[in-house]
């Protein structure tokens, strides 16, 4: 489909109007104003003056052609690696390498031996696309951020000028799963806690469970975050991993970088742990520094956070205790606290949720006998009125 052009009169001047091809086989229009009077002096200047609009017409429709001709000719690959490339240099490391997994394991493979360029893409084909992979058995949840991609390379090359149509605004993925986290209960968590007495993992599940911690923060904590002074642990610090491992001194969001209180017990098993691992510093004659990190090695090296997942999946069936992933220990830290009657805002701000929807929402498993409570207040209230 070419673009095709005409001259308006409006106001007695010229305008010109195209009609441009979208990817999607529909069209939009362009109008712009020659600023050239239909009507001259004279009627060698009125013929003048059409000739030099018509000039125009042809001259704006040519440019459009090639500008938007050549960029719609690029590769669809090509267009999606200068993108990542570009995204690589405004988004944190772990955000780029969780892109960069997603395009070479299913974008990239996919569209590869189909060689489609930018032009060729409608969206039947994002939709085939998407459909295939949840046929294949991944999750809407997964898809999504393969649509994410997708979709930031089409409105790039809107904004850029080389598109007119993003072939993907109009996909309807299935609707997104709902996750809902697995929680112990206060039992299981003093299981648990018993279980690894002794084991690397323990200072880890001892963070995860008193403080409510994502497993970056546990990863990230260093001494100097932990304020036994004035019993309080600041979180600021965390370690992830996707293709390499990132220590970095932010945390996931704003409402994530907060200040805790210490809890006595926890406060306790910090100090002997901290003596302990100052002991072994000197007796390898290791220099112990604030910098070190709270859950590390007896060389000082800190974990990384797929050891932390791994290693807590092998105590679980070693030890017989449900099956839960090591993030769920922060679930159960949020629903023991609710269940505890502690308030839905207070739980947001010890797990650093950006809003308290989000901890009602996720975090809050409320145990059969909160539900019983809850029953016979309404039973009460009800039974008064009556």
């Amino acid at each position: 489909m070419n673009i095709t052009g005409s001259l308006q009169i409006r106001n007695g001047t010229y305008y010109m109007m195209l009609r441009v091809p979208r990817g999607d086989g529909t069209y939009t229009q362009k109008a712009k104003t020659t600023k050239i009077k239909v009507q001259g002096k004279n009627e060698r200047e009125t013929r003048r003056n059409k000739l030099e609009a018509e000039k125009m017409l042809a001259q704006w429709s040519d440019d459009l052609e090639q500008n938007v001709g050549l960029a719609n000719h690029r590769p669809l690959i090509a267009a999606l690696d200068e993108w990542l490339e570009r995204r690589k240099r405004s988004i944190r490391q772990n955000t780029y390498e969780s892109y960069l997994c997603e395009y070479n394991y299913h974008i990239k493979p996919y569209f590869t031996p189909k060689k489609l360029r930018l032009c060729d893409v409608t969206p039947r084909i994002i939709q085939r696309y998407v459909d295939d992979k949840e046929t294949s058995g991944l999750s809407p949840n997964s898809v999504k951020k393969h649509l994410v991609i997708l979709n930031g390379v089409f409105n790039d090359a809107i904004k850029l000028g080389d598109m007119t149509f993003n072939p993907c605004a109009r996909i309807t993925p299935s609707r997104r799963e709902k996750f809902v986290g697995k929680a112990y209960t206060a039992e299981e968590a003093r299981q648990l806690l018993a279980a690894v007495k002794g084991d690397p993992l323990e200072p880890a599940v001892y963070l995860a469970l008193y403080l409510g911690l994502r497993r970056s923060e546990v990863a990230g904590l260093r001494w100097m975050d932990v304020d036994m002074e004035n019993d309080q642990v600041h979180i600021r610090n965390t370690i992830v991993r996707f293709y390499t491992v990132t220590e970095q001194e932010r945390t996931k969001s704003r409402a994530s970088k907060r200040d805790l209180f210490l809890p006595a017990g926890l406060k306790t098993y910090l100090q002997e742990l901290r003596k302990k691992q100052e002991e072994n510093h000197a007796f390898l004659d290791l220099a112990f520094s604030e910098e070190s990190h709270v859950c590390q090695w007896e060389d000082g090296r800190a974990f990384q956070p797929e050891y932390i997942s791994t290693r807590f999946r092998e105590v679980l069936q070693k030890r017989g205790l449900p099956k839960i992933r090591f993030h769920d220990l922060r679930h159960t830290a949020g629903s023991l606290l609710i269940n505890q009657g502690q308030s839905a805002k207070q739980v947001q701000e010890f797990l650093g949720h950006e809003n308290v929807a989000t901890t009602l929402d996720i975090y809050t498993h409320l145990t059969m006998d909160r539900k019983k409570d809850t029953a016979a207040a309404i039973d009460s209230l009800l039974s008064d009125a009556s």
